[in-house]
């Protein structure tokens, strides 16, 4: 599509897009995809016994894909990465948010008690309450499947 705009144009568009990022920004989430020696997938009861999820949160200022990740698992579930994390893919959560999805393999449940329920369920027996595309996206990212098959 940018092809077809005459030079004078695509200098627009490339100062509108500049423009827009400053303005707006472009935030970044990790989730964490935790894997168990069964192949169950790690998920946590958000706060007040709230819906199932698996570990999300936001990637903090100065802060790169890898430590995010390792602090929110630290801190919500409760589990210390043990090896390099495999980042699957990057998908897009809404239109200014981008979330990098990474599968743990190599970890060890951290001692102490945490404010939220951990549970693991097979990916084909998910809690209520998860999206069809939530699901399909756990699924698929389990099948080692790409970015552009899921």
């Amino acid at each position: 599509m940018r092809e077809n705009i005459p030079p004078p144009g695509r200098w627009i568009v490339r100062a509108f897009q500049r423009y827009w990022r400053l303005v707006r920004g472009l935030r970044l989430f990790v989730e964490a995809h935790v894997i168990d020696e069964s192949g169950r997938v790690l998920m946590v009861q958000e706060e007040n016994g709230g819906s199932w999820e698996w570990p999300r949160g936001t990637v903090q200022k100065n802060e790169n894909l890898e430590a995010a990740l390792r602090r929110i698992l630290r801190d919500v579930a409760g589990v210390e990465v043990n090896a390099k994390p495999e980042l699957a893919f990057f998908y897009a959560q809404s239109r200014d948010g981008q979330t990098g999805l990474f599968i743990v393999r190599h970890w060890r449940q951290m001692p102490g008690a945490w404010g939220r329920e951990v549970a693991f369920f097979p990916s084909q027996e998910l809690p209520a309450g998860v999206s069809q595309e939530r699901a399909e996206r756990i699924r698929r990212s389990l099948r080692d499947r790409t970015a552009s098959e899921v």
